[in-house]
C-alpha cells in the first residue's frame, strides 16, 4: 500500500471498466476493489481529515443512493462517481439534489468505459487542489497565529470554516502580498497553488488600476471612513472583463503587525446592469434634446448644431455631422461637431467620409461599418478599429439628408438604436421647418398687398406708420393701413381692421383696400368712397370691417381734415402745445347695413399739430374683458416731450407701439397698426421755425 497517494475505490465496478481506470491512473492513484459490504473501511475517519479517495460505485449496486449517504462524501476528501443503469436511473435522480455535481457525479451507462477515467481523474484533481489550499491556509494561520493572538475583530479562526464557506471572496494579505484566500476567492480572481502566494494583489489588475488599488488597500483614518469599499476593473485570462468590489479591513497583532483583510466580491454583472441602465437613461435625455432642439424657434442650422454636439458628448463620438440636399438635389456638408472642438475641420468630414454618405443618399437606407464586440461589457472595438454609422433623413418619403457618426468606440446596438431615432427626429424637423419657410412665403406673399410699399411723401407733414402683427411668420393679420393723394389732389390717409385673420381676412383686406384706391380716383368724398367699400363687402358677404378714413386738404392754410369712421376707435389729436384729446367721430361698420351712416368730422392741423390712427389693439389687445381707453392712449401721446422738427410722426408712432407691448405683454392677442401725421412748422428764411397758434 502507498499511503502517500489518493486512493481509488473501485466497489462493484465491471472488469472492462477496472481495466480502463487502471491504465490511465495507476501511477497516480492507488487503487482497490471492494464489496458493498467492505467500502466503510476503506472510508473511514473524520470527513475532512481523511485520505483523498474516489469511490466508483459500479452498476452492480442495487442501492447506490444509500451506499452515497453512509459513505458521506466530502469535498476536501471524499467524492463519489456512480455508473448508472436503467434499473437505477429513478434512484440517482434525487443525488443532484443531495449533493454539489463536483462531489457526486453520475456516469450514463452507455459512455462508462470510455468516460470514466476522465471524471474519476478530474475528482481527484479538484480534491488535490482543495486539501493544498487547505495545507496552504492552514500554515499561515498558524503563521499568523504563533506566540500572538490576533485582534478581536476576526478572532482567532481568521479563515476558518465560516470563511472558508462564504460566498464572497476573503483574501489575507501581508502587506499588499497574498498569503491566504479561500474557494470564492481563488474562483474569483483565478488564484492558484502554489504560484499566487506571496503575490502582490495589485499584479492581479491592470497597470492604469494598480495605483488606486493600493492607495485602498492601504488607506487608514478618515480615508478609510469615506471609502469603506471600491470597484475596481481587471480582465480575466479569457479576455472577459471583471468588476470587483473590494472592502478592505486592517488587523493588528498583540506586537503591532499589521495584516490586511480583503473581501471582495464580483460585481461584473451589476456594474453592466447599472451601466446599462445609466446609457438607457442618456439615450433617453439625449432623444428628448434632440427633440427640444427641433421644435425650438430659431435657425435651423443653430438648432442643428445643438443635435449634433448633444450627440457627440453624450455617445463620445469623435465626430457627428449632418449633411443636408439643396434644392438641387446636391449635397452638402450642413453643420458638424467634433470631439473636443468647438470648430471641427469639415475638410476632414469632406475628404473622408462623403464616398460613404453618397452611398447612403444613393440606396436610402444606412450604411454600418461596425466591428462585433467578443467581450459585452467592453467598450472598444475588437482589434482597435474604430466604427462608422451614417443614417438616411427621410420624411413624408423625402430623403433630406444624412446623419452621420464616426468614433472609436463599440456601437452596440442600443447606440445604434438610439441614433436611428435622432435621425428620424432631425428629419421630421428638418421637413416642418422646410414647410414652415414655404409657408412663409406664402404668408409674406399674400401680406405684401396689404400695405403700401411705400409712404407717400407729404411736403410739410411728417408721415409714420407702425405695424405689428400679433404672431411673426405664418401669422397673417388683419389690421391695414394706406396712404396716397387721389385724383382731386387731396391726401388720403386709411387704417382699418378686418374681422378674422388668416388668408380669408387677407382676401378681404385686399378688397377693402383697392376699393378705397380705385373709388378715391374719382372723389375722395368720404362718403362716396365709405358707400361703394360697404357695397363691396356686402356683395361678397364677407365679414364686416371697421375703418377710419381721412381727407388732407393742404391747399388750405393751416390745413383741414376731413374724418369719417366706420365702427373704427377714435383718432387722437395732439395740439402743438401737448393737449391731446380723442375725436368725437361715430359710425356704422362696413359690410353690414345696406345705407350705413358715416358723419364726417372737420378740424384743423395746425404746425406742430399731430393726428393719431390706432387699431384696437392698442385698447383690447388682450380681449374685450380686458380694455383701456382711448384717454389712456391719449395722456401717452401728450405726455412725450417735443422731438423738434426732425420726425415727430415717427416718434409718437414708436412710443405708442412700446406703450402697448409693455402695457399687454404676454397677454397680448391682437395685431398693432398705428398711422401718425404731424403737420411741421413753417420755416422763416433765418431758418427757425414760425410761432404757431395753438387756440
Amino acid at each position: 500500500m502507498n499511503h502517500g497517494l489518493p486512493l481509488l475505490l473501485l466497489v462493484e465496478v465491471p472488469q472492462r471498466t477496472v481495466n480502463a481506470l487502471t491504465a490511465e491512473l495507476a501511477s497516480t492513484a492507488e487503487i482497490v476493489q471492494s464489496t458493498v459490504e467492505d467500502v466503510l473501511v476503506h472510508t473511514g475517519g473524520t470527513p475532512g481529515l481523511r485520505r483523498l479517495t474516489v469511490a466508483v460505485l459500479g452498476e452492480g449496486v442495487t442501492a447506490p443512493v444509500g451506499v452515497v449517504h453512509s459513505l458521506r462524501p466530502h469535498p476536501a476528501d471524499l467524492a463519489v462517481a456512480v455508473m448508472a443503469a436503467p434499473a437505477t436511473q429513478d434512484k440517482l435522480a434525487v443525488l443532484p439534489l443531495l449533493f454539489p455535481d463536483d462531489v457526486v457525479h453520475r456516469v450514463q451507462d452507455s459512455e462508462t468505459a470510455q468516460r470514466m477515467p476522465q471524471v474519476v481523474s478530474e475528482l481527484l484533481q479538484r480534491l488535490t487542489h482543495r486539501h493544498a489550499h487547505a495545507a496552504a491556509q492552514a500554515a499561515a494561520q498558524r503563521h499568523l497565529s504563533s506566540g500572538t493572538s490576533i485582534d478581536r475583530q476576526l478572532g482567532e479562526r481568521l479563515l476558518g470554516q465560516f470563511l472558508t464557506q462564504a460566498p464572497i471572496g476573503v483574501l489575507m494579505l501581508d502587506g499588499d502580498a497574498v498569503i491566504a484566500w479561500n474557494p470564492r476567492a481563488a474562483d474569483i480572481l483565478e488564484l492558484t497553488e502554489p504560484d499566487s502566494v506571496h503575490r502582490p494583489v495589485t499584479d492581479l489588475f491592470p497597470k492604469d488600476q494598480r495605483t488606486a488599488l493600493h492607495r485602498h488597500l492601504t488607506a487608514s483614518g478618515p480615508d478609510r471612513d469615506a471609502e469603506p469599499d471600491a470597484v475596481f476593473e481587471r480582465v480575466r485570462s479569457d479576455g472577459t472583463s471583471q468588476a470587483l468590489r473590494m472592502a478592505v479591513r486592517q488587523l493588528l497583532d498583540t506586537e503591532g503587525r499589521s495584516r490586511t483583510l480583503v473581501l471582495t466580491e464580483d460585481v461584473t454583472d451589476r456594474l453592466h446592469a447599472q451601466r446599462k441602465l445609466a446609457e438607457r437613461t442618456g439615450h433617453a435625455l439625449l432623444t428628448a434634446e434632440v427633440a427640444a432642439a427641433m421644435t425650438a424657434p430659431g435657425p435651423l442650422d443653430e438648432r442643428l448644431h445643438t443635435c449634433v454636439r448633444a450627440t457627440t458628448d453624450c455617445l463620445g463620438a469623435d465626430r457627428v455631422c449632418i449633411w443636408s440636399l439643396n434644392t438641387h438635389g446636391e449635397l452638402v456638408h450642413a453643420v458638424c461637431a467634433e470631439d473636443d472642438a468647438e470648430s471641427p475641420d469639415t475638410s476632414f468630414c469632406r475628404t473622408t467620409q462623403r464616398a460613404l454618405v453618397e452611398q447612403v443618399v444613393a440606396a436610402r437606407r444606412p450604411h454600418l461599418d461596425v466591428p462585433p464586440r467578443t467581450d459585452p461589457h467592453a467598450s472598444s472595438p475588437a482589434g482597435g478599429r474604430g466604427s462608422f454609422a451614417a443614417f438616411p433623413l427621410i420624411s413624408g418619403g423625402d430623403l433630406l439628408g444624412v446623419l452621420s457618426l464616426t468614433t472609436s468606440l463599440a456601437l452596440p446596438g442600443s447606440v445604434i438604436t438610439t441614433l436611428e431615432n435622432i435621425a428620424d427626429q432631425i428629419a421630421v424637423g428638418t421637413q416642418q421647418d422646410r414647410l414652415l419657410n414655404r409657408l412663409s412665403e406664402a404668408t409674406r406673399a399674400l401680406e405684401r398687398p396689404l400695405l403700401p410699399p411705400t409712404l407717400p411723401d407729404l411736403p410739410g407733414f411728417d408721415l409714420a406708420t407702425r405695424y405689428a402683427p400679433f404672431s411673426q411668420g405664418l401669422h397673417i393679420g388683419g389690421d391695414f393701413y394706406d396712404a396716397f393723394t387721389a385724383s382731386d389732389g387731396r391726401h388720403v390717409l386709411v387704417l382699418g381692421d378686418v374681422c378674422g385673420k388668416g388668408p380669408d381676412a387677407a382676401a378681404i383686406t385686399g378688397l377693402v383696400r383697392h376699393t378705397v384706391w380705385a373709388a378715391a380716383q374719382h372723389t375722395s368724398d368720404p362718403a362716396h368712397v365709405l358707400s361703394l367699400v360697404n357695397n363691396a363687402l356686402r356683395r361678397q358677404s364677407t365679414p364686416f370691417c371697421t375703418l377710419v378714413y381721412v381727407v388732407l386738404d393742404a391747399t388750405r392754410s393751416p390745413a383741414r381734415l376731413h374724418i369719417a369712421s366706420a365702427g373704427h376707435p377714435a383718432p387722437l389729436l395732439r395740439r402743438a402745445n401737448g393737449d391731446t384729446a380723442p375725436l368725437d367721430t361715430r359710425g356704422t361698420l362696413l359690410g353690414v347695413l345696406e345705407t350705413p351712416s358715416h358723419a364726417v368730422t372737420e378740424v384743423e392741423l395746425r404746425p406742430g399739430d399731430t393726428l393719431v390712427l390706432y387699431t384696437d389693439g392698442f385698447t383690447e389687445g388682450a380681449g374685450a374683458a380686458d380694455q383701456r381707453d382711448p384717454e389712456d392712449l391719449a395722456a401717452i401721446v401728450a405726455s412725450l416731450a417735443p422731438t423738434g422738427t426732425a420726425g415727430p410722426a415717427e416718434n409718437v408712432a414708436t412710443a405708442l407701439l412700446d406703450d402697448a407691448r409693455r402695457w399687454w405683454g404676454e397677454r397680448l392677442r391682437d395685431d398693432l397698426a398705428v398711422l401718425a401725421l404731424t403737420a411741421l412748422p413753417v420755416r422763416t428764411a433765418s431758418g427757425k421755425g414760425a410761432g404757431t397758434s395753438t387756440g
